[in-house]
């Protein structure tokens, strides 16, 4: 009984493992990092934020409302015995703030613009996001290619020692040397752990940035060098006039032109006007009972002129139109680079899959052949088995690079990446 129950129990973990594996395409990855990307919803957030900041600058300063009631004689009245109701007066008054002429807009103008420059700032943390997507799917990509390759190697070596122990039953090959073959599986067993530390490397890397809370994820997809790039002055030409990030620097500019405007405008103070209604029961005294009036009231800009607020905005719009020249200067090298990068990968995996990997496969089986046949050493033959993997593995490593570097061309363009 306890037994049945152990293996029950066994049997739902091993369920649950199952269902917390998630097996995704790039196409999946991409569209988990739009939707639920902790980064992209912060960006989110920060376009709302700034969209409310916009809405506070529309929004006209609000009056204020004034009550009071006073002439509460201290001591004898005059004339003697008047009660608080014969003296009391009472004011109500009301007074609005005139904001002069373009404050307002330029603050609407300063609102707008930041939040131009934040929806900018969304889309171009999308394009970050994902690029990042995809080198982390391709990196757990080429990690998985890597155990399985550790897996394969192990097991070929493994028969390649089962060969090596009937021959050394035979007495062909001598005890120590078997002994060699027999410590020399350790390294490839050190590998095949390796590449399992990397392979849950990657996907810890991965899961976080889809949003997505999982014990393992199965990357769906295959490793093959990517189409050549557009021409290189047509993707700069592209980059200039896609690139968000590009977007926001010139956003920004006009944000920070127009808060330098509105800082000029804050030299002036605003004036206050009010009105202002009294009802007064002191009429012995010759007091009207009722009265109204008006009053006007301004700030002296004398020993404050606000140069300090200028000085910092005019200093803030050098800053984002300096920016703005920097990236115009720095998106066309970006661009470059990537497409230079991208030719010398691609021919780097050319050269492999023209040449290098057959070689390096040929000159193994026939070193294995050999080797069971007696005809070359150990030695050689454990050379041409260690230069057969590591010719795969630099494969896998300039795939890799091919594959970075195409994506690294469509973020610097800022190209549409589906889905």
């Amino acid at each position: 009984m306890r037994a049945a129950l152990v293996v029950a129990v066994l049997a739902v973990a091993a369920l649950a493992a199952a269902e917390d594996r998630v097996r995704l395409t790039l196409d999946d990855a991409l569209a988990l990092v739009r939707r639920q990307s902790p980064d992209a919803l912060v960006a989110a957030l920060r376009e709302r934020a700034a969209h409310g900041d916009l809405t506070a600058a529309h929004a006209l300063p609000n009056p204020t409302l004034s009550l009071g009631a006073g002439n509460f004689a201290l001591g004898h009245t005059n004339p003697r015995g008047l009660s608080a109701g014969d003296t009391v007066a009472g004011q109500a008054g009301l007074a609005e703030e005139i904001p002069l002429w373009g404050k307002r807009g330029a603050r609407i103008a300063s609102a707008a613009g930041r939040e131009a420059e934040a929806a900018a700032e969304r889309a171009d943390v999308e394009r970050q996001l994902v690029f990042a997507a995809r080198s982390r799917f391709l990196d757990l990509l080429v990690a998985g290619e890597r155990l399985r390759l550790a897996h394969e190697s192990l097991d070929r070596y493994r028969d390649t020692l089962r060969v090596s122990e009937a021959r050394a039953k035979n007495g062909d090959i001598a005890p120590a040397e078997l002994d060699k073959l027999s410590l020399e599986q350790r390294g490839f067993e050190r590998e095949v752990a390796d590449a399992e530390v990397d392979r849950r490397q990657s996907v810890a890397a991965l899961l976080p940035l889809l949003g997505l809370d999982a014990t393992d994820v199965e990357a769906v997809g295959e490793l093959s060098p990517p189409p050549a790039p557009a021409e290189g002055e047509g993707l700069v030409a592209d980059a200039l006039a896609r690139r968000p990030d590009l977007r926001a620097a010139e956003r920004a500019a006009e944000a920070a032109d127009a808060a330098l405007r509105l800082a000029r405008a804050e030299r002036w103070p605003n004036p206050t006007v009010g009105v202002q209604y009294t009802h007064s029961e002191f009429l012995v005294s010759g007091d009207l009972r009722d009265q109204i009036g008006a009053s006007v009231s301004v700030l002296l800009p004398v020993l404050d002129r606000h140069w300090g607020p200028i000085e910092r905005a005019e200093a803030e719009a050098l800053i984002a139109r300096r920016e703005l020249d920097k990236l115009r200067l720095t998106i066309p090298q970006e661009v470059r680079a990537a497409v230079a990068g991208y030719a010398i990968a691609r021919g780097r995996v050319q050269r492999f899959e023209e040449a290098f990997l057959r070689q390096a496969r040929d000159a193994r089986r026939a070193a294995e052949v050999s080797y069971r046949e007696g005809a070359v050493s150990l030695l050689e033959f454990l050379e041409a088995e260690r230069a057969d993997i590591q010719t795969a593995r630099d494969h896998l490593d300039a795939l890799h690079d091919a594959q970075l570097a195409a994506f690294e061309i469509t973020r610097a363009a800022a190209l549409e990446v589906s889905p």
